[in-house]
């Protein structure tokens, strides 16, 4: 009977596995056709761009297959809006502190023990396309800035260099500035724009708005995402909004427009002019701006996808249009005028439906403009500029047959003579006339010009670099890639003063007159740190007051953060590589380090030089644009994706190693469409490379010997249908936390026996992108996640259902793309795609309010809190002395003390607050925990 019994038990189990496995074999199914779908779509958008002269955005395009849903295809980003709110009203509150991250307290109340610090890049900046001078200054200086994906900030003048830039819009649901404006009839409303339409980079939410001169923002203008097929629907890409004073009537006009990106036309239903006259409770799309189709299967409703608005010194409205990307949609290359606001009219059409145009106003005279746009075509007319002074009746172009204004030459002389932006006319365009005097321009392609005689002679004012015959060109280094050009117009732009927004961030001119010299332009990115980093990881032997880092960054190359913090708590950076940085690494004895550029081009960093480490056939034929590598620290063998199941295995990495060869390995039969997503190397197999490999199918593979021909490859059981995002490891080989990072999936999965079960620990997440995982080493339950909105933590991981909270603090709700851990001094690491880098430290023990002890309550700090000042109980009998260091909430060591014996005094006074308190012996540590110290002493002496 019991025989029956238990066999009864068996047919259920098996059966239930093997319906199981039948419906993930049915996921992994569908899944497969999504991505034939989305290849077959995105070679439409290739064609797409290239007829517009935009080339393919294989970032974008890998991260939509990766997040998608696995059901629909679909990308749920619109869903985000609501978390927002939702983390902002408090539903994902932490109810207490995690011993995992620094208990420091909160700088901005936005979290309980806010824990993180900001390490940088201090000064590097990133790409900028709104700039705006704040009207409620009456001294002038201040102005708000917008990052593509590093959100709003503030600086209060910077004309000085050493003022900062503070972030306003971290908890936003979206961090991508595109357009700022504000009301001319009451300037403490503000409204600021999101997405960025010219790259499909970064999908925006809408517009914001505030009413208290950007104290607090409101979200307005939103579409509630919905999919028909491949067309998804919202206002994704504002990339204009100007205010009109109608009368005393407030008229605030939206430039919407859409994009082709990942496989889905993104809210091009959407695109065209709207008007609001009720500060943006309701838009109204103008009628008189509808796009013109040459098939009836689109709605006829679709608007121009527009680029920029301006209003007129005679008050009335100009816009321009760029592209659709419905092939069927003539949209782009247009300026079109109204005299009231609703009724518009072309003025000037360049005859390429795929043209995005610039221009800019006389504020002196109604009839004058300049217009910079992409040409008839991408090869015998990249770029045109025209010009009129009669309102748009006639025009001047630099294509007439007689041309009476011109283009400006390039001294880089990889730069064609056509066309000043190389080839990037879609991506860097920019034009503002003096509001003084309206025969002073400025232009700017991947440099700045300037010309005084209405644009019929140029002269180069700013240069990238000094390649390619820019070295003896006497001007200031600025930069590549121009955005934005603004005035300030205090005091009827009396101060000359002048900001520019590049790839960079941002940069000042004090004096627009002497702005051709090699001062004449400055960085202004103190603090400014919308860095956006694909990764970063910690140096494995530093320590928190001599901190290292190495992370790559998307248009800004690799950085080396490093040294002392800084009296704000940010490191020193130091630029390693250049172009766009991509993943990093460490040996682990720091004898090398690895950079990377796109696909295949990874480099092996030394204290004096660097090489290439993938061949020359290598490196720009195989992998993804940002490619996935692991490092064996151990047995000094790298790896990194080439195709399909496929990795290249690089032995004999060291200090002195300057050739390299790369060796193919198929660790599996790749199923169709699947790629490898993720790859790790076990901490605990050290004689050889045990490397686990993730793909997007979800499945999971072990490989036994990775750096020798005898590899042996094992598929584990997949937890679920989708994207591996990250695989790290527990105490042990077995234990296995492994992330997903598609929408409208499980997320979260944990293995205790190697793989071969899985525990979903998804508990009460919310549905977002989950990128990366990190698990406390001295607590399980202690576990943090990186998302596409920030940071969350878990302390009861171990139970069937974790209870995750928000702890982004201060890094915002920002995408976070990896974790980092070093034991040795329990330092945690966040990099962002849009917020730089910041750390905090584990301290493991919690804090009590009175005496402190160690885990085995065999050493106690007493008194705790204290001044500064107290004495430490141990076991004598185990240890004879013990060193103690004391660091602060930054990682600074900032007292210590050796031969420290049981019950003896140490400390000095130290400045109120929270810090971490490590006594040691001869290696072992003894104790470890949080140290408080309180402030003045009562009389009787008691601390208070």
């Amino acid at each position: 009977m019991k025989r029956y019994t238990i066999l009864g038990i068996m047919l259920c189990i098996t059966g239930n596995i093997y319906a199981q496995d039948k419906t993930l074999q049915a996921n992994q199914k569908h899944l497969q056709e999504l991505y034939s779908k989305y290849q077959k779509n995105l070679k439409k958008q290739h064609k797409l761009s290239k007829s517009a002269g935009i080339p393919p955005n294989p970032y974008n395009e890998e991260d939509f297959k990766r997040t998608m849903d696995p059901v629909t295809g679909e990308n749920n980003f619109g869903s985000l809006a609501k978390l927002s709110e939702e983390i902002a009203q408090g539903k994902y509150a932490p109810t207490g502190p995690m011993s995992f991250i620094n208990r420091g307290g909160s700088s901005t109340n936005k979290i309980v023990n806010e824990p993180w610090i900001e390490r940088g890049p201090y000064s590097v900046g990133g790409r900028t396309r709104a700039i705006m001078y704040d009207p409620n200054d009456p001294t002038g200086k201040r102005v708000f800035a917008g990052g593509v994906s590093g959100g709003l900030w503030v600086n209060q003048d910077p004309s000085v260099s050493t003022n900062e830039w503070t972030p306003i819009s971290t908890f936003w649901a979206n961090t991508s500035i595109s357009s700022i404006a504000y009301d001319p009839n009451n300037p403490q409303i503000i409204y600021v724009g999101t997405g960025e339409s010219c790259t499909a980079d970064a999908i925006g939410s809408g517009i914001w708005k505030s009413t208290n001169g950007g104290s607090t923002w409101t979200q307005i203008f939103t579409v509630t995402p919905t999919y028909s097929g491949n067309v998804r629907s919202g206002n994704f890409y504002i990339n204009d909004i100007k205010v009109r004073n109608n009368g005393g009537v407030s008229e605030v006009y939206a430039g919407v427009s859409g994009n082709y990106s990942d496989g889905t036309f993104q809210g091009l239903s959407q695109a065209g002019l709207y008007k609001s006259t009720d500060g943006g409770a309701t838009f109204t799309k103008n009628t008189s701006l509808l796009a013109t189709s040459t098939t009836t299967n689109l709605p006829s409703t679709i608007g121009y996808s527009i680029q920029q608005i301006e209003i007129g010194a005679d008050n009335s409205v100009w816009v321009s249009t760029r592209s659709s990307r419905y092939s069927t949609i003539d949209s782009g290359g247009r300026i079109l005028k109204s005299t009231d606001g609703n009724t518009f009219s072309v003025v000037y059409n360049v005859g390429n439906s795929g043209a995005r145009v610039n221009f800019t106003l006389s504020r002196t005279d109604a009839n004058k403009v300049y217009a910079l746009m992409q040409g008839a075509n991408s090869t015998s007319e990249p770029v045109r500029i025209v010009r009129s002074t009669d309102g748009g009746t006639t025009w001047q172009a630099t294509n007439d047959a007689t041309p009476v204004i011109t283009l400006p030459a390039a001294t880089d002389t990889a730069i064609p003579a056509n066309d000043f932006t190389r080839g990037q006319s879609f991506y860097d365009l920019i034009i503002a006339t003096d509001p003084l005097d309206d025969n002073t321009v400025y232009i700017g392609g991947v440099d700045l010009y300037k010309s005084t005689n209405g644009a019929a002679n140029w002269t180069q004012i700013s240069k990238w670099s000094n390649n390619n015959n820019m070295a003896a060109l006497q001007v200031s280094q600025v930069h590549a890639d121009q955005h934005e050009i603004v005035f300030n117009p205090f005091n009827n732009y009396s101060t000359n003063q002048m900001m520019f927004g590049n790839d960079g961030g941002i940069y000042f001119a004090a004096n627009k007159n002497t702005i051709a010299t090699t001062s004449g332009f400055a960085a202004r990115n103190t603090r400014y740190n919308v860095t956006q980093f694909y990764t970063a990881m910690l140096n494995p032997i530093k320590t928190p007051s001599n901190e290292e880092l190495l992370a790559g960054a998307q248009d800004n190359g690799s950085w080396w953060l490093y040294g002392a913090p800084q009296a704000n708590n940010f490191l020193t950076s130091q630029s390693a590589t250049g172009g766009d940085g991509m993943y990093t690494e460490y040996d682990d004895q720091d004898n090398y380090e690895i950079a990377s550029y796109v696909y295949n081009n990874h480099y092996l960093l030394t204290s004096s030089s660097y090489y290439l480490i993938s061949s020359s056939t290598n490196r720009d034929n195989y992998g993804h644009f940002t490619n996935e590598i692991a490092l064996d620290r151990i047995n000094n063998v790298f790896y990194s994706y080439r195709s399909g199941l496929t990795i290249f295995r690089t032995p004999g990495l060291s200090a002195t190693a300057t050739t390299f060869t790369n060796t193919t390995m198929t660790v599996g039969t790749a199923q169709t469409n699947e790629q490898i997503s993720w790859m790790k190397v076990s901490p605990y197999t050290t004689a050889s490379t045990t490397l686990f490999v993730g793909t997007n199918l979800g499945r999971i593979i072990k490989v036994t010997n990775a750096n020798t021909t005898s590899y042996a490859s094992t598929v584990l059981t997949t937890p679920a249908a989708g994207t591996i995002s990250d695989i790290e490891f527990g105490k042990n080989e077995n234990e296995i936390m492994v992330t997903l990072s598609n929408y409208n999936l499980t997320s979260v999965f944990f293995s205790t026996d190697g793989g071969t079960t899985w525990q979903n620990k998804e508990g009460n997440l919310p549905d977002m992108p989950v990128r990366t995982i990190l698990g406390n080493p001295d607590d399980a339950n202690e576990v943090i996640l990186g998302t596409e909105m920030g940071v969350w933590g878990t302390t009861n991981f171990l139970s069937a259902s974790p209870t995750w909270s928000s702890i982004s603090g201060n890094i915002g709700n920002v995408r976070v793309t990896n974790l980092d851990y070093r034991p040795t001094t329990r330092t945690v690491l966040v990099s962002t795609y849009g917020r730089g880098a910041w750390t905090t430290q584990n301290t493991t023990v919690t804090l009590a309010t009175g005496d402190v002890k160690s885990k085995n309550n065999e050493t106690r700090i007493y008194p705790n809190p204290s001044k500064g000042i107290s004495h430490i109980r141990f076991d004598s009998a185990k240890y004879n002395t013990v060193d103690i260091s004391i660091f602060d909430a930054s990682g600074r060591l900032v007292y210590s003390k050796k031969n420290v014996k049981s019950d003896e005094e140490f400390g000095q006074r130290l400045t109120p607050g929270n810090y971490i308190l490590k006594a040691e012996s001869k290696g072992t540590i003894v104790y470890s925990g949080n140290y408080l110290v309180l402030g003045k002493v009562n009389d009787d002496g008691d601390d208070d």
